[in-house]
């Protein structure tokens, strides 16, 4: 069997990721499989493994992606309160809330938790770095709130 090209293998890698985005917030982590993903892509179980033998190799891969994708919902360009405001109106989105069930699973289920970590970080040093130290408290009376309100 001929070698495949480095494009054909970036294009596989790319259809798994794009699959992937889609089943973590369409599906949730738990749900998504080597056997959805594969039904999906048309790419066999055997493939997607080859490029992502754990399952947690995908968060890895998709953080700055879906991190993107979190930080595109809300505010950042005015001031703390537009910020909020932003958040809370957030929480009316799937895509949003899909992303944040990401993040809090990965915070309750990950031996080390360095998906949930990376984005709470991210989120702390852009709060602080846009809105001053004390957005720190606002950014984590919004995660709450996000809790409570995602529970209910």
């Amino acid at each position: 069997m001929p070698k495949r090209s480095k494009e054909d293998t970036e294009i596989t890698i790319q259809k798994i990721m794009d699959a992937v985005v889609d089943q973590l917030l369409r599906l949730g982590y738990d749900k998504m499989s080597y056997t959805t993903l594969s039904q999906q892509t048309g790419i066999s179980r055997t493939g997607v493994s080859h490029h992502f033998p754990k399952k947690t190799d995908f968060t890895a891969a998709l953080d700055e992606r879906i991190f993107k994708m979190f930080v595109e919902h809300v505010d950042f360009e005015q001031d703390v309160e537009a910020f909020s405001v932003s958040w809370l109106a957030a929480l009316d989105n799937e895509e949003f809330c899909a992303i944040l069930r990401l993040l809090f699973h990965h915070i309750v289920t990950s031996s080390t938790h360095e998906f949930a970590r990376n984005g709470v970080e991210r989120l702390y040093t852009i709060t602080e770095a846009k809105f001053g130290p004390s957005s720190g408290k606002e950014l984590e009376w919004l995660i709450g709130k996000s809790l409570l309100r995602m529970a209910s």
